[in-house]
């Protein structure tokens, strides 16, 4: 089983002559390094194997492309259980032709003779074509022969024995389908079966002109009658009966049983479809990659990691397991450690790997119609109608039929339409348009370089619009990938000149589809092996050498099948990547190029470009620093990149305190991230540093401080109100509100009571009113219930404040809940707390109550002209005197001063004549 795969996107060729130092390279070619070294394979589980030939006992199978140097021999497998019977050989100049198969035979055809190979045996016929005679196609046992001077055909055996063909149409013959025992043809629309023991043809139908497709099944003969893009009609014959059927496909027909067969691609479904009636089985077998006839009413399928066969019913039958497969390529790229492919089979698959093949991962995304570029960390790829540009800051998208450009360093990229005189350039980064070009020009880095007059070449960096002008030859053009690094490779006046510096040109002729590296030019080019044959390799040009070394590698794939697939290291580096013969990736390390020879080595250290430890106050105890550096360059001393971070902290516990060393934790040492975290306890204040080092190991100085606290300070009560301390409204109200240096999250209330006469019972903590964000709570007094609340808040990270005071509102007991003695009239008032009044009329009336409470009393009173005075005892303790007397009538609450707790009969006795309305006591316990 051969399994390959083909290579389809189209790759850069290179023509390089120097003319300063001339070389012949058949007379003096240059060194010759072989092949560069292999990336890790990855493994397709179940591959899309293609069936090429398949008979009722012998089958060929491939697997994309062989190798395009030298590939390997066809394998012809048996049906019945895969095993290898006989290899075939192929042929150098077009690999990819399988052998014939029909019947148990390999068929090779040849103007005089076609010749009959046993696959079993090896034994061979040759069945030569008489004169007179004309060849019409070959059949299992034998060829088909037609002589005009008497309107016959004739099947002529393997023994080059004849017997005559009876009862067809005479003319120009067209073989449609062959069994071991029949072949089916058609002669000008009539379509017959002949018998090939007998030679006696039996006519099926007349048609208008030939089909275009049919076929024999073990007890039908079907013929296509009409088609269109999404359906076929077919006729079919079975002894005397005849009938119709559509086909809701405009896929390839097949044949199963005595019935139709579809393979739909898209869903890698085999649908079967009853020629008598028409019904659809659309998931008659599932996960098939490919199927083909066995000319015995069963179809051989490619599917589920397997070769197998299927009859009408369904069930598969394992010939052979397909083995899992080293994927081959139809595109590479490569930036740095950085390596992108896009397979060929089954769908031209985009994968990636940073680790040499050790391990890949899916892009997701395929590429099939032009080559991958990938530049720096921008990739593009052109998948069915877009061409896709990844890059930093997102992904920008154009049609794939454009021209789409990427620049040397992945930050610009250029877009054109077909025959448009300008190109839009934008930078990756930001996914703008920031400029116009009239082509040809080229884009390094930020800048774009375009000779803009006879013999001017300007650059423009269109990040700081800084320009340069370069005095060329007059005949000078730059175009697309025309400047890399140090050198721009020119043609019209086919020169590579220094654009930083003060070499002299070189004189180049370039091809315009060359690939141009950081001081090197790639090729292809023309070699021979061992053989004397011929084979495609790779020429490399060091532009860093006034005598313009060359070295050559391969062979390459690109010889017969395949275009080539190579790039140049989008990093810079002086590497190469490419597909050798057998479709895989090999990287090629130009160690033997020339030193730029204006370069001087980086002395200086990176640069901190931006840094921020997030919010000066954190509401949260994650903490978070990220920082951005660059490493500065100038024409002459190119940088070597950021390589790694060192990080430190230091840390006091809170703002009062002073902060302690250093800290540098081993794992923040070397960092190649460009982002810290860091939980910290609240109140704690933490400081960052960063400092970074190049490839070149310049280490810069450690920044600034970059600091943020979290918040370790509870929040601060701004209002606790709950009313008068002796509330006679309904419904009472407690309310507060708390601040936060961040932000005050929940709260907790608590509450407890005590009823007339009695004390404070314990705190009360209702579920409800835990880790809430409520602030007020209203209830209804209760006559004699003193009430109590306490509050406490907190912030969102965390910080609990302590518990207020307590909150207490108490209602008044009525009047009527104390016994009368002496003149004391019971009497009813609109303003009154309850609506009553008990007016002591005389010197020493008195109201009393047994059982109270209290360290302070309210006495509730209806004041106004002509009222008298009472004290107030508890306990036979004389606590205050309560004066009514007053210009206006009204309702009043007097308030007696604070003694020690204290509990007995509370009295309020009249001291004057003049009448004392008293509405209701309050008892105080806080």
């Amino acid at each position: 089983m051969m399994l390959r795969s083909k290579l389809v996107a189209a790759a850069c060729a290179v023509v390089l002559l120097p003319l300063a130092a001339v070389k012949v390279m058949a007379a003096d070619p240059p060194p010759h390094l072989g092949e560069g070294t292999p990336v890790g394979s990855r493994s397709v589980a179940d591959p899309a194997l293609q069936i090429r030939q398949a008979t009722s006992s012998y089958y060929v199978t491939s697997y994309g492309q062989p190798d395009d140097h030298s590939p390997e021999p066809w394998e012809i497998l048996s049906t019945t259980n895969g095993a290898l019977v006989r290899t075939a050989p192929r042929l150098r100049d077009d690999p990819d032709k399988p052998p014939t198969l029909l019947g148990k035979y390999v068929v090779t055809p040849t103007a005089a003779q076609t010749t009959f190979r046993d696959i079993a045996t090896d034994a061979v016929s040759d069945v030569s074509v008489p004169a007179g005679a004309t060849y019409q196609g070959a059949y299992p046992g034998g060829i088909l022969l037609s002589r005009a001077a008497d309107s016959s055909f004739a099947l002529r055996a393997l023994d080059n024995t004849e017997k005559p063909v009876t009862g067809a149409a005479f003319g120009d013959p067209v073989i449609l389908d062959t069994t071991a025992t029949s072949i089916l043809i058609t002669v000008a629309g009539h379509l017959s079966v002949v018998d090939t023991t007998t030679g006696t043809a039996t006519a099926v139908t007349t048609l208008p002109a030939n089909p275009a497709w049919a076929a024999l099944t073990p007890n039908r003969v079907l013929w296509q009658t009409a088609a269109t893009a999404s359906s076929k009609t077919v006729g079919w014959k079975q002894g005397t009966t005849t009938g119709s059927v559509d086909v809701p496909f405009g896929l390839p027909l097949l044949t199963v049983g005595d019935d139709l067969a579809v393979l739909v691609p898209e869903t890698k479904q085999l649908a079967k479809i009853a020629a008598n009636g028409g019904t659809v089985t659309p998931a008659f077998v599932t996960g098939v990659h490919d199927a083909a006839d066995l000319d015995n009413g069963r179809l051989l399928v490619s599917a589920q990691s397997k070769v197998a066969s299927v009859g009408a019913d369904g069930v598969l039958t394992t010939v052979k397991a397909t083995p899992a497969f080293a994927a081959q390529v139809s595109g590479v790229a490569m930036s740095g450690a950085r390596v992108v492919t896009a397979d060929y089979q089954p769908d031209h698959g985009v994968y990636e790997t940073t680790t040499n093949g050790t391990t890949w991962s899916s892009l997701s995304t395929s590429n099939s119609s032009k080559p991958l570029q990938l530049e720096g960390t921008t990739l593009v790829t052109y998948q069915a109608d877009i061409a896709r540009v990844r890059g930093s800051g997102g992904d920008l998208t154009f049609p794939a039929a454009d021209e789409v450009v990427l620049g040397k360093g992945g930050k610009l990229v250029s877009h054109r339409a077909p025959d448009a005189a300008t190109a839009e350039v934008y930078d990756v980064a930001t996914k703008t348009k920031v400029a116009d070009y009239a082509v040809p020009f080229a884009m390094a880095d930020s800048s774009v370089w375009k000779v803009t007059a006879t013999g001017v070449l300007t650059g423009k960096d269109l990040t700081t619009q800084a320009t340069k002008t370069i005095a060329v030859a007059s005949s000078c053009i730059v175009g697309a990938d025309g400047v890399n690094g140090r050198w721009a490779l020119l043609s019209g006046c086919k020169q590579v000149i220094d654009i930083k510096g003060p070499e002299a040109p070189r004189n180049l002729t370039v091809a315009a589809d060359s690939q141009l590296g950081n001081g090197f030019v790639v090729q292809t080019a023309v070699g021979q092996d061992a053989g004397g044959l011929s084979t495609k390799e790779l020429l490399v040009t060091d532009l860093n050498d006034q005598g313009l070394g060359q070295r050559r590698y391969g062979p390459i794939n690109g010889r017969l099948l395949q275009p080539p697939s190579f790039r140049t290291d989008g990093s810079g580096g002086a590497k190469l990547i490419y597909a050798d013969p057998d479709a895989r990736p090999r990287i090629i390390s130009l160690t033997w190029l020339a030193a730029d020879p204006q370069q001087r080595p980086d002395t200086t250290a990176p640069v901190l470009t931006s840094a921020t430890a997030g919010d000066r106050l954190r509401d949260n105890t994650s903490l978070s620093f990220n920082w951005a550096y660059t490493d500065p360059q100038d024409p002459n001393a190119p940088a070597t990149g950021v390589k790694s971070y060192d990080l430190r902290i230091q840390q006091r516990p809170n703002r009062t305190s002073p902060y302690g060393a250093w800290n540098l934790p081993a794992n923040w040492q070397g960092l190649t991230t460009t982002a810290a975290s860091y939980s910290a306890v609240p109140g704690t204040d933490t400081c960052w540093q960063v400092r970074a080092r190049d490839y070149a190991g310049n280490v810069s100085n450690w920044s600034t401080s970059y600091c943020s606290e979290v918040d370790g300070i509870a929040p601060t009560a701004v209002t606790l109100r709950i009313g008068d301390r002796t509330n006679l409204a309904t419904p009472a109200t407690v309310r507060w509100a708390y601040t936060d240096e961040t932000a005050v999250a929940t709260y907790d209330i608590v509450y407890k009571t005590a009823a007339a006469g009695a004390a404070f019972g314990s705190w009360v903590y209702p579920a409800a009113w835990q880790n809430t964000q409520i602030q007020s709570i209203s209830w209804t007094p209760r006559l004699g219930m003193d009430e109590c609340f306490m509050v406490r808040a907190r912030d969102v990270v965390g910080n609990l404040s302590a518990w207020s005071v307590p909150l207490c509102s108490v209602a008044p007991q009525d009047d009527r809940a104390f016994t009368s003695s002496g003149t004391v009239t019971r009497a009813t008032n609109t303003i009154a707390y309850q609506g009553t009044t008990s007016i002591l009329k005389a010197n020493g009336a008195y109201l009393t109550k047994t059982g109270e409470g209290a360290l302070r009393i309210a006495v509730v009173g209806i004041s106004g002209p002509g009222q008298g005075k009472v004290d107030v005892y508890h306990a036979g303790v004389k606590i205050g005197t309560v004066n009514l007397a007053a210009t206006t009538t009204a309702r009043t609450v007097t308030y007696l001063p604070t003694t020690v707790y204290r509990s007995g009969v509370v009295k309020v006795v009249s001291t004057s004549t003049a009448p004392a309305a008293i509405d209701g006591v309050a008892f105080l316990r806080y």
